[in-house]
């Protein structure tokens, strides 16, 4: 018996990438001289239960195909369930009827995710989704049956996209999930759960992606697709390995704010058939107190932060996206404190933060002078003192921009009426924006630039569409546009 070439480098691949977490790949000459397997027959194999995922099944089963969704954990487990739930469109049917004047329009849409992406977007992908975005809400609204809210400007550029998902269960995207498992579960669509997938299976002859090997209680099971597999596994933004290779110390030290199960299985097992990886440095974070999980969102950008050394390590007036990553790279141990005063607690517009370091008791440290405040949270009371005089003082004078490091706050506000509150927080990893690049079918294209036959990937487990950071929204109503374009072109495969 020969070994293939491609049985070699699946093996050294994955043997050099998963090396180290105590995995060992096995080619398919390997395989072949084991017992066969139990093997399973579908249309299409799909890895992972997030949104992406299951509108690829729903949207592949309303189109007449047999598709199968493999599960690693024992429910829906990735970042989906954590979300807010809200989908982005700019003029749904929901829209519509609430007879809503948005000013909004595909190209507004278009030009804003391009921005965020610091251009970096693929303009294909980043077309597709703000064209396909409304189409796609009416479809998840009247045939999935999805609940949204729309009308408020919960988003940046604040022109009514948001469409936000409700229901009896919070987060919106523990709701959402909820929805879309009930539509599956009326199409009979099967969901297998505790099964990882640890070795996709490729036909010898031509290449072609068929199948799965799966790991499960029972032990190893084949599922194969008739039309090829989907990567829907999300990103690897629980997998300090990963994060450590390809997005540096400072994010593989962040406390993950979503999904503890999203671990690279989409990077990991394509490696062998060479897809163009793309944007593998490039994360979403922000701020969390990582041991209770407290989310201190809206608090960042409202009064000035200090390290446990008690000095100011970064501008106040950067995005919570940027505080967050400043705080994970320039403080020790990851560790800061945003100091406020009473007036600046009581803002409505903080409200819900504060009732999530309450719900979670995560702490909060307040006193009546600066000083105290800074020995009930360990910090430095000299010091405390002088960083908050200085910053009111510039405050007042209209010079923090002077300051070292400047604050460009557009509304900065005092420190000056007692009690004053000290929160501590850390930057949280909230997902990865890497993976394999695909095109506007979903398919994973090669170092080449040529699909792989039979490879698909959605979500957070592909590439592409993400740089830097995103339009809130973006990343679960991208997720269903492109999971719904895969199963209507495996559709046109099936004719």
């Amino acid at each position: 018996m020969q070994t293939s070439r491609r049985s070699i480098l699946k093996g050294s691949i994955l043997a050099s990438l998963a090396g180290t977490m105590g995995a060992t790949a096995m080619g398919a000459s390997a395989a072949e001289k084991q017992a066969a397997l139990p093997k399973k027959e579908y249309d299409l194999v799909i890895c992972g239960l997030g949104i992406g995922g299951i509108v690829t099944a729903i949207r592949a089963a309303q189109d007449g195909l047999k598709p199968v969704i493999l599960e690693k954990m024992s429910s829906a487990s990735g970042n989906t369930i954590y979300s807010a739930g809200f989908m982005l469109g700019v003029n749904t049917k929901m829209q519509q009827e609430k007879k809503l004047e948005t000013g909004d329009t595909v190209d507004k849409f278009y030009e804003d995710m391009m921005k965020v992406s610091q251009g970096r977007g693929d303009p294909k992908l980043t077309r597709l989704v703000a064209e396909k975005a409304d189409e796609t809400l009416n479809w998840l609204h009247d045939y999935v049956g999805v609940k949204y809210a729309v009308g408020m400007k919960l988003v940046w550029p604040m022109l009514q996209r948001a469409h936000l998902t409700i229901g009896e269960k919070k987060p919106g995207g523990t709701q959402l999930m909820l929805y879309l498992l009930a539509k599956a579960k009326e199409l009979n669509v099967p969901i297998v759960y505790n099964a990882k997938a640890v070795e996709l299976l490729d036909n010898p002859q031509n290449g072609k992606v068929i199948g799965v090997k799966v790991k499960s209680k029972e032990g190893f099971e084949e599922y194969f697709g008739k039309y090829g597999v989907v990567m829907a596994t999300g990103g690897f933004s629980a997998n300090k390995m990963m994060l450590t290779m390809m997005a540096g110390v400072p994010a593989a030290n962040m406390p993950v704010r979503g999904s503890h199960s999203v671990t690279g299985e989409s990077i990991l097992l394509t490696g062998p058939y060479f897809p163009k990886v793309v944007n593998v440095d490039q994360y979403h974070c922000g701020p969390i107190h990582g041991p209770t999980g407290a989310n201190p969102l809206n608090i960042v950008n409202t009064g000035i932060a200090v390290s446990k050394e008690t000095k100011r390590y970064t501008d106040e007036g950067k995005t919570y996206v940027q505080m967050s990553r400043d705080t994970a790279a320039l403080t020790r141990d990851n560790w800061g404190y945003m100091i406020v005063d009473e007036d600046t607690h009581n803002l409505p517009m903080l409200k819900n933060d504060w009732f999530s370091y309450s719900s979670h008791k995560a702490p909060v440290y307040k006193a009546d002078t600066i000083e105290g405040l800074a020995k009930e949270a360990g910090l430095n009371p000299v010091e405390l003192k002088k960083v908050v005089d200085e910053y009111n003082a510039a405050l007042k004078a209209g010079k923090l921009g002077e300051l070292t490091p400047p604050n460009t706050h557009k509304n900065p506000r005092p420190i000056l009426k007692a009690p004053f509150y000290a929160v501590p927080f850390q930057g949280g990893m909230t997902a990865t924006f890497g993976g394999p690049l695909i095109n506007t079918n979903g398919q994973v294209l090669d170092t080449e630039g040529r699909p792989v036959p039979g490879l698909f990937a959605v979500g957070n487990a592909a590439g592409g569409l993400f740089y830097d950071n995103y339009v809130g929204g973006a990343q679960l109503t991208s997720a269903s546009v492109i999971g719904r374009q895969i199963a209507d072109y495996v559709k046109t495969l099936a004719k």
